[in-house]
Formats: structure tokens, C-alpha cells, sequence
């Protein structure tokens, strides 16, 4: 499938994303409550210093909401980890496969226990959870239960039901949402569109993408036009994403 540099770009966020992630359970980006300091990639922040990697964090929150205000839901498409689950488990070759269920609930557990962990590691190193979780300590029990359960659910029986209704995100770019924002255009003018639904197929969010991906649902994340340009050939999709310069320009 040909991948425009969009995507290529996407991906490459969504690595450095995970990345960040995974640095939490590794310690590089952490809060140590022995030391009382917040530890950033090799820095440590004491009391009178933690504010600075925490003004950080609410700055690049704002930048997205920001962005999310011109570019549409760059959060889901590029930096949420259920938009990465729902691209594997709706991925067509494992939607259509029979041992999907299984499959489902295999990335499930995976992804639940690294976020669960990921929360929990924050705060203390795995080591420590262990001989807490071993010395039957029930805070730590019960809060890392009751994290893994609860992804669970989202990833099991919610998925993009979640997205599209439960996410708190979703309710601010739907307020955030404007004439100015970007979005995905399906434009079919000279009748070439060949109906192989693969732009429904390939939709992480089981989206109508001819119909529906104009909607505050669609996440921009692109696989529509890469599935159609590779039914139609180079150059030949039928969507493309259009930024309000764009469609002034037409006009």
C-alpha cells in the first residue's frame, strides 16, 4: 500500500509517543517519592523545581487542543493509545480473520497491563510494586486492579464506542470543531470510485468513510486515502485532506 508522507509522519509520532510511554516503567521520566524530585530524561527536579516539567506538560496539553482546533483530532490519530489498538484489531486482515476475538483479547491484556503499568510505575518502580503487591498491601492491589479491569473493559467492549462517546477529548474537539478545521474530503466527480469499500474496511473507527469521514467521528488519520490509492493506483485517491486555505482557494 503506498503511504503518503502524512502518514509516514503520523507513524513516526505515534512511535516517539510510545516511546515516551515506555520511558515511565524504565524510570527516565518519573516521580520518585524517595527522593521527593521528578526525574526527566537524566534531570531531576526537586520540590522547588517541579514545576517546570509539570508547566511542560500543561503546555504541550494546550498545543494539542490548539492544533485540535485547526487540524481536527490529531490527538486520537497520532497519540492515543486506543486509536493504535483499534488500527490493529480493524485492520482488515485481522477483522475478517476467525481467530479475531482471540486476538482482541490477546492485544487487550498487552495493552492493559502496559498502561496499568505505565500509571503505576510513575509512582514506584516495578520492583517496589512487587514486594508491595507480595506483603499484600491493598492500595496498591486494589488501584492496579481496578486500572487493569477498567482498560480491559474499554478495549474489550467499548473500543471506538468509547471514542466517539465517552472520551473526554472527543467532547472537546467536538466544541473545538469549526469551519476552519481540517477535514477529510471524499470527492467522487468523475465517477471512478469502484465501491471495493475498502476505505470502510480499513477504518479503525468502522466509519462509512465515503459518508461519514467529513464527521466530528473522523480522526484524520489518513488509511481511507491510502486504501483508496491503492485500489486506484498512484495519485488516484478519492479523499484528501483539506485544510479551510484549501477550500477558500477553490472557491
Amino acid at each position: 500500500m503506498v503511504k503518503a508522507k502524512y502518514s509516514k509522519r503520523r507513524r513516526t509520532i505515534q512511535g516517539l509517543s510510545f516511546a515516551v510511554l515506555l520511558s515511565i516503567p524504565l524510570r527516565f521520566f518519573c516521580f520518585d517519592l524517595e527522593n521527593e524530585c521528578m526525574r526527566v530524561f537524566g534531570l531531576e527536579c526537586g520540590l522547588s523545581t517541579m514545576f517546570y516539567p509539570l508547566f511542560a506538560i500543561v503546555g504541550l496539553l494546550l498545543y494539542v487542543v490548539v492544533m485540535s482546533m485547526k487540524k481536527g483530532r490529531i490527538f486520537c490519530s497520532h497519540l492515543c493509545p486506543m486509536h493504535m489498538f483499534l488500527e490493529v484489531v480493524n485492520a482488515p486482515k485481522t477483522k475478517h480473520a476467525d481467530s479475531r476475538t482471540a486476538q482482541v483479547w490477546l492485544w487487550a491484556v498487552v495493552m492493559s497491563l502496559f498502561l496499568t503499568e505505565v500509571i503505576l510505575s510513575f509512582f514506584q518502580p516495578l520492583r517496589n510494586q512487587i514486594s508491595l503487591m507480595a506483603s499484600g498491601n491493598l492500595p496498591i492491589i486494589g488501584i492496579g486492579s481496578a486500572l487493569f479491569l477498567g482498560f480491559m473493559g474499554l478495549f474489550i467492549f467499548y473500543q471506538e464506542h468509547f471514542c466517539k462517546k465517552g472520551c473526554p477529548y472527543a467532547l472537546i474537539q467536538m466544541l473545538l470543531q469549526s469551519d476552519n478545521t481540517r477535514y477529510m474530503e471524499f470527492a467522487n466527480p468523475e465517477k471512478t470510485c469502484t465501491n471495493c469499500r475498502g476505505c470502510d474496511d480499513v477504518c479503525p473507527f468502522n466509519l462509512r468513510a465515503r459518508f461519514e469521514s467529513k464527521g466530528t467521528d473522523c480522526t484524520n488519520c489518513n488509511l481511507c486515502s491510502e486504501a483508496c490509492t491503492n485500489e486506484l493506483g498512484r495519485g488516484n485517491t478519492l479523499f484528501d485532506l483539506i485544510d479551510s486555505q484549501q477550500e477558500k482557494a477553490r472557491v
